[in-house]
């Protein structure tokens, strides 16, 4: 959330993304498109149309234009120096490997079912990721459509299930993910019921009882009403993590010298 592309434009989210691919593609006749006319017809049912009528190495053209970015957010290269086990992310765009090049770091982006190379951090992206586009699904091409998302079910699981277990039951945390999916979403539960005793916590800025309640009570996981962004600046004042070059106070000079967007 908040970043650009190389084109200024804010990376989309998946409803803007729908309705931006199918005016693009689908939308025909001299009236302007209104995005009412999908209805709730959701992005993987959409994308499914669209690649029928124009085949998948357009729409894979359509999404590294649209999630390509030339730097990180602050968010991005403060990540690393949490030193996570590993990462597994559902986004495209490559803000995470940019951000740790700030780091020493050396990271295994993992888009199929192998193992990670030690001693290297995985960053697991089961939708695929720009730097694998032009792969086929389940080797790094960019999950989008139904039919992408049922080729990957299982290998979902291989992922997750290793992500989980490789964080040896000290903490879990999960960023700007609201557990929406059913996919995804129903593997988490599942590694939820069989890791009790590890904390998890989620983070997304939302102030209401009933769903700090929903989370700890149905999964187990508590929910830290931030940002990601306020969030790490706020554990970095409490646990002095970051190096005071990448301190969150420094962020507009990091912004004035072009190392982060």
């Amino acid at each position: 959330m908040g970043a650009v592309n190389r084109a200024g434009e804010k990376l989309p989210g998946a409803f803007e993304l729908r309705n931006a691919m199918w005016e693009t593609y689908k939308h025909e006749g001299p009236t302007p498109f209104d995005p009412a006319e999908l209805k709730l017809m959701s992005l993987e049912h959409a994308s499914a149309i669209i690649e029928t009528k124009v085949g998948r190495a357009e729409i894979s053209k359509f999404l590294e234009r649209s999630f390509d970015c030339d730097k990180p957010l602050w968010n991005h290269v403060a990540l690393p120096y949490l030193e996570p086990k590993a990462v597994f992310t559902t986004n495209y765009d490559e803000l995470i490997e940019k951000g740790y090049k700030e780091h020493s770091a050396v990271i295994d982006v993992i888009c199929d079912d192998r193992k990670p190379i030690s001693p290297r951090v995985p960053i697991y992206k089961p939708h695929g990721s720009l730097s694998h586009a032009g792969q086929s699904i389940g080797c790094g091409g960019l999950v989008i459509t139904q039919f992408d998302y049922f080729e990957m079910i299982s290998t979902y699981r291989k992922m997750l299930e290793r992500t989980i277990k490789t964080f040896g039951g000290k903490c879990v945390l999960v960023m700007g993910y609201s557990f929406g999916d059913m996919d995804i979403g129903s593997e988490l539960y599942r590694l939820r019921q069989q890791t009790s005793d590890t904390p998890w916590y989620t983070v997304f800025p939302r102030d209401d009882a009933l769903v700090r309640k929903m989370y700890s009570k149905r999964l187990g996981i508590e929910q830290i009403n931030a940002t990601v962004e306020s969030f790490l600046a706020a554990l970095d004042d409490r646990v002095d993590f970051l190096p005071d070059r990448l301190k969150y106070s420094r962020a507009a000079d990091l912004r004035s010298r072009g190392v982060i967007q």
